[in-house]
């Protein structure tokens, strides 16, 4: 025999069959306060890495109405897919730049150094950056590695 219970919402007293907790009209409204949380939680904790973590400089650049209106068209113009893997991008968009913000200022706007990555490729494509940087005149290697090859360098990361 099913077993029943109240639903969870204290204002309702529809039953609903065990081991749902909420009736269909509370269980909408509950993933909903429940994706908002996340929501509110995520952006707390970008603000807090914001203020305390990120460079001060680096903050206001990612702050700025320039960079905002950039990184839109960026989105746009690679329309919302990863650049190098083509999976749909649809919350968490990374703008990234192919020659690092922090090697190279004078391409932080410019279209040609910017790409849309999915967040796996975007760890991929810093994991990678890293290891170069550390290694012997790593910063003037990154520096001339081009869209194509990081392409080819992230995809067979992604195969092993």
């Amino acid at each position: 025999m099913a077993k029943y219970r109240e639903c969870k919402n204290p204002t309702c007293n529809e039953l609903v069959q065990f081991p749902e907790r909420y009736c269909p009209k509370h269980k909408l409204e509950q993933e909903q306060k429940k994706e908002q949380e996340r929501k509110e939680k995520s952006y707390k904790k970008m603000k807090l890495y914001n203020q305390h973590n990120r460079n001060k400089e680096a903050n206001t650049f990612y702050q700025s109405k320039q960079w905002k209106q950039t990184r839109n068209y960026i989105i746009n113009r690679d329309n919302y897919t990863c650049s190098v893997c083509g999976e749909p991008i649809n919350n968490r968009k990374i703008i990234d730049h192919i020659v690092p913000r922090r090697i190279d200022k004078s391409k932080e706007l410019d279209e040609n150094n910017l790409w849309t990555l999915c967040y796996r490729c975007h760890k991929v494509k810093t994991d990678i950056e890293e290891q170069i940087i550390n290694s012997p005149n790593g910063i003037n290697k990154i520096k001339h590695i081009s869209k194509e090859n990081w392409i080819k360098y992230i995809k067979e990361r992604i195969k092993k």
